[in-house]
């Protein structure tokens, strides 16, 4: 006979459960029960509500849930310029899941944390949702490295003071490594290339970064995240597999795994 406490711990949260299946991030499935799009055994959920995946019925957009998690698959996006990383496109615009090399994907996969329209680059890509709800927590300070094009020059104090701690509007920046790479002409205008590091996911956090001191970012790339480097030889929209090594050391950093 099952016991209360192992009809607790056979519960889970359902936007919790819908991001396990890696059918969205944890943020976007409770989005969705919000939005009334979620019903459990034929009643429309609530945000908190719990289930028992073995015995309730869940249909999320008219459309009925598994039982269980799918295999887990990790994937690596060369992000290309003007595409949104979203799944709805309110504003006409191209987006990851219009890239011919993720429509060939058979698995739901979501993006680990969001790249900006106009940001090039490393987007993980993983139906493990447990994995990609700690890469994206700020708590885990997993670092992030991109290269910047800049519409002008940081000062030395400037340097000084982004390397030392920045206050944004949102609070105080986590630790940050920036380096000058080589100056470059863009027209009439001096634009200078950064190399530079956060350990957080912040929105659009390094446009910002140089936004403080009143430089523009023309143009922004990903190409690393964690120790995860983008592939010279990746081609903008096209994906790759991550390697089980590559998989393994993400869920050491961030506490899946022990040492």
């Amino acid at each position: 006979m099952t016991n209360k406490n192992e009809e607790e711990i056979s519960k889970v949260r359902v936007h919790k459960w819908l991001a396990e299946l890696g059918m969205a991030s944890r943020r976007e499935a409770e989005r969705w029960v919000g939005q009334g799009l979620v019903y459990i055994n034929g009643k429309q959920a609530k945000i908190g509500d719990v289930l028992d995946p073995q015995t309730d019925k869940v249909m999320v957009k008219n459309k009925a849930v598994p039982k269980s998690p799918p295999g887990k698959v990790y994937f690596l996006l060369n992000k290309p310029d003007y595409t949104l990383v979203s799944r709805s496109n309110e504003m006409d615009k191209m987006t990851i899941y219009d890239l011919p090399a993720i429509k060939r994907l058979k698995a739901e996969i979501n993006p680990v944390g969001r790249l900006d329209y106009r940001t090039t680059g490393l987007l993980l890509l993983t139906n493990d949702g447990q994995l990609a709800y700690r890469l994206t927590k700020r708590a885990f300070h997993v670092k992030r490295s991109y290269l910047a094009l800049v519409n002008g020059a940081l000062s030395k104090e400037q340097l000084d003071a982004i390397k030392a701690g920045l206050t944004l509007e949102d609070g105080k920046v986590g630790k940050i490594k920036i380096k000058l790479v080589q100056g470059q002409s863009l027209g009439k205008t001096k634009g200078t290339w950064y190399d530079i590091t956060v350990n957080e996911g912040r929105n659009r956090l390094v446009r910002r970064i140089f936004e403080h001191f009143d430089l523009k970012v023309v143009k922004l790339s990903r190409y690393a995240f964690h120790d995860i480097f983008l592939p010279d030889e990746l081609n903008p929209g096209k994906v790759i597999a991550l390697q089980p090594k590559d998989v393994q050391a993400l869920r050491l950093t961030v506490g899946l795994i022990d040492k």
